[in-house]
């Protein structure tokens, strides 16, 4: 898990920024068409809390950041953690300690 994840700054910063400044923070600040695909696929869910949201993204780019990925897979993420019903940051924190390529081959 990347350490930043943890970071208590960075969850405070989890709290009330929007997910595009999430992304940019784990891209350098280099946002690609890709990830405004992959932000708008999650934008209108509304099934998971705005904190939430922002330690998801977080744990997504901190793995797929810079890199080529399939523009679906933040919204099956997303979807995934919606139906473990994560309501908190504490229960995000936990969900971060899975490993994001094994939880993706079995949602695919």
């Amino acid at each position: 898990m990347n350490k930043q994840l943890t970071d208590p700054e960075f969850l405070s910063f989890c709290e009330n920024a929007m997910p595009i400044d999430v992304v940019e923070k784990f891209t350098d600040n280099n946002i690609r068409g890709l990830e405004n695909i992959a932000l708008r696929s999650i934008s209108t869910r509304n099934k998971l809390p705005a904190n939430v949201v922002n330690l998801l993204v977080a744990y997504f780019y901190s793995h797929y950041g810079n890199q080529v990925y399939n523009r679906n897979d933040l919204a099956r993420l997303y979807d995934y953690w919606a139906s473990k019903d994560v309501r908190t940051m504490t229960q995000a924190a936990e969900m971060t300690n899975e490993d994001i390529e094994e939880v993706l081959k079995t949602l695919k």
